[in-house]
């Protein structure tokens, strides 16, 4: 790591860090491939690389999900096949949980997933890797992830490149002066701080400290209030 000399004492500048992939995207790109670089949210940013959007929706559900500390994508996992001869999976993801377990995630289109007996494979691998790689292993398609669950993720992840500053504080300033649910918009219209001030609750729903009501998209009409607070009835 390293510090900026001219910060405060309470101001640590962090660089982007490389991807922990054991491998980079490969030249070759199919119909479905959309391979990028998502970089994550301060404080200590870090490279995440992805081959297709369906993995790069994936990124975004694991790092909006309160319960993932690490994500380490395209791990190595070594093992032998039934005549013995030593061959190499990447896991599209290893994350490590609050509570110490590691999941190695293969993210593969449903369709795709079935026509190859993936779901098999992934059973026998389970069997013949290291322990010490993962406590579990877990297959996710598209239809694990609804579309309303990953636009919040992708929008959190958007509102989180900004820091918490004066409009989260105005936030829930307001939000401890009221009683049940409020909408976003009237929320964000209680301050003043504009387009600055939705994007402050977006942080907020993503830290707990505010509750949104229901599980889809989150918007001007989506009713929010204070975690800890009871809805009024």
């Amino acid at each position: 790591m390293t510090r900026r000399t001219d910060c405060t004492s309470d101001q640590v500048w962090y660089p982007t860090e490389p991807s922990a992939a054991h491998r980079m995207p490969t030249n070759f790109r199919s119909r479905g491939s959309n391979q990028g670089i998502l970089v994550t949210a301060a404080p200590r940013p870090r490279q995440i690389i992805y081959e297709s959007s369906g993995e790069l929706g994936f990124f975004h559900y694991a790092l909006a999900r309160g319960d993932v500390v690490d994500i380490r994508e395209q791990q190595e996992a070594i093992y032998r096949d039934n005549e013995g001869s030593i061959r190499r999976h990447y896991f599209d993801a290893i994350l490590t949980m609050y509570d110490g377990t590691r999941k190695a995630v293969s993210y593969k289109p449903h369709r795709r997933a079935g026509a190859i007996s993936f779901e098999a494979y992934l059973a026998d691998l389970a069997g013949r890797i290291s322990p010490a790689i993962a406590d579990e292993i877990v297959l996710i398609t598209e239809r694990d992830l609804p579309r309303a669950t990953l636009h919040n993720s992708a929008l959190l992840h958007d509102c989180r490149r900004d820091p918490p500053g004066d409009a989260d504080a105005a936030i829930l300033a307001v939000l401890a002066n009221i009683t049940g649910q409020i909408s976003v918009a009237n929320l964000r219209d209680a301050t003043a701080y504009a387009g600055e001030a939705f994007r402050a609750i977006v942080r907020l729903i993503g830290s707990g400290r505010v509750v949104a009501q229901g599980d889809g998209r989150i918007s001007g009409g989506t009713l929010v209030r204070a975690a800890g607070r009871s809805v009024a009835r």
